[in-house]
């Protein structure tokens, strides 16, 4: 009996990890168990008409479109980036750190920035 005693304890072990790991039965996952992807992912899944919060196989061509996408929003923080450093505001700003600070502002806002740079500056010809 005290050998048959690891073996059951085990297995007693195994069923009550189960559980812990938010696992009802062994091939069944609870509802609150959520897939996180970071948020080009996501909406590339979206795009594609996949439900973010479930499980994807990711093949090949997937994985090139992801990258795509990357230097796609790089591309337009790049883009944000230059026109908020060549725009001076009729004059008002010539100074280099203030430019650069705009620059790196418009960098991390990307295509926010695209369409304010669009409304304000452009229409409104201030650059």
């Amino acid at each position: 009996m005290i050998i048959l005693l690891p073996l059951i304890a085990s297995n007693l072990y195994k069923e009550s990890e189960r559980f812990a790991n938010n696992y009802n039965t062994t091939n069944d996952v609870i509802e609150n168990d959520v897939v996180k992807h970071d948020v080009i992912s996501a909406l590339y899944l979206l795009m594609l008409g996949y439900n973010a919060n479930y499980y994807y196989r990711w093949g090949i061509i997937d994985n090139i479109c992801i990258v795509l996408l990357y230097i796609l929003t790089f591309l337009i923080s790049i883009f944000s980036a230059y026109l908020s450093f060549t725009c001076d505001w009729k004059g008002m700003f010539n100074d280099i750190t203030i430019r650069l600070l705009f620059a790196f502002s418009a960098f991390m806002l990307g295509p926010f920035y695209l369409v304010w740079f669009f409304l304000i500056n452009y229409l409104g010809k201030m650059c």
